[in-house]
């Protein structure tokens, strides 16, 4: 029996001459991995539908081992994120996120909705930035170490000024403020509030200046490191670009 899903490759592993292992995240079945044959030829039928982040719809049989996609039919190749490597470089830490995170064949159809959203903002030209910080707090969230962003994680107080801290898992007041801890400005602890409570549609005209950007990424890079041990390549590319436009400047 063949069943028809909606996916977006989130990896693929060259097999032999032309085949590919395609990983796919699927509304309808999470995770699953099929095998697209002669997916490598440029000429193949299944070749768009088996690149990095392509949304597509995949049919194939109703297995539990490797299946052979039969048949696909694209609804989207995010063409602006292809012609830009930085925005490419966000988009491969998003995917490898995803397939780190998730278990085979289990449905998530939240993050399949936020990963689509993620995609879809980046490939209007929304900050990559932005889009990012919000998307590791749904890691983090579907992880369950989620850092508590509503007020002190003490004593829920949210008079200004607040304070971060990584080891404690969120924000302090000035009160219970401790070593180790980063000063927020009243506007920075804001935005990471709406970032932890409202949808990415909601961020699409927040400027940001370098200082709030350096923070930012300060901040979750500590936090993702401490709390949900991935150790992601397409992070570690990333990075490399970034200090390079930090060169530059």
């Amino acid at each position: 029996m063949l069943q028809k899903v909606t996916g977006i490759v989130i990896r693929t592993v060259n097999y032999g001459e032309s085949n590919k292992v395609v990983t796919l995240f699927t509304e309808e079945l999470g995770k699953v991995a099929v095998m697209a044959r002669g997916a490598k030829k440029p000429g193949s039928r299944l070749h768009s539908s088996s690149q990095p982040f392509v949304e597509a719809v995949y049919i194939f049989p109703a297995s539990r081992g490797l299946g052979q996609l039969k048949s696909s039919d694209v609804i989207t190749s995010y063409p602006e994120i292809r012609k830009d490597v930085e925005r490419m470089a966000y988009a491969m830490y998003w995917l490898e996120l995803v397939d780190r995170t998730v278990e085979d064949r289990v449905p998530n159809r939240p993050l399949y909705r936020i990963l689509n959203e993620a995609l879809q903002a980046l490939n209007a030209g929304m900050d990559a930035e932005v889009i990012t910080h919000h998307f590791e707090l749904r890691i983090l969230h579907l992880l369950g170490v989620a850092p508590v962003l509503t007020g002190c994680i003490r004593c829920n107080d949210v008079t200004d000024p607040m304070y971060f801290s990584v080891t404690a898992g969120g924000f302090l007041c000035a009160r219970h403020n401790e070593e180790g801890s980063i000063r927020l400005s009243e506007r920075l602890a804001k935005l990471l509030y709406w970032m932890s409570r409202h949808e990415l549609s909601e961020f699409s005209n927040v400027p940001l200046t370098k200082e709030t950007r350096l923070l930012l990424r300060q901040l979750f890079d500590a936090y993702m490191d401490s709390y949900s041990g991935l150790r992601l390549k397409t992070k570690r590319v990333l990075d490399q670009m970034q200090r390079l436009h930090l060169n530059d400047d």
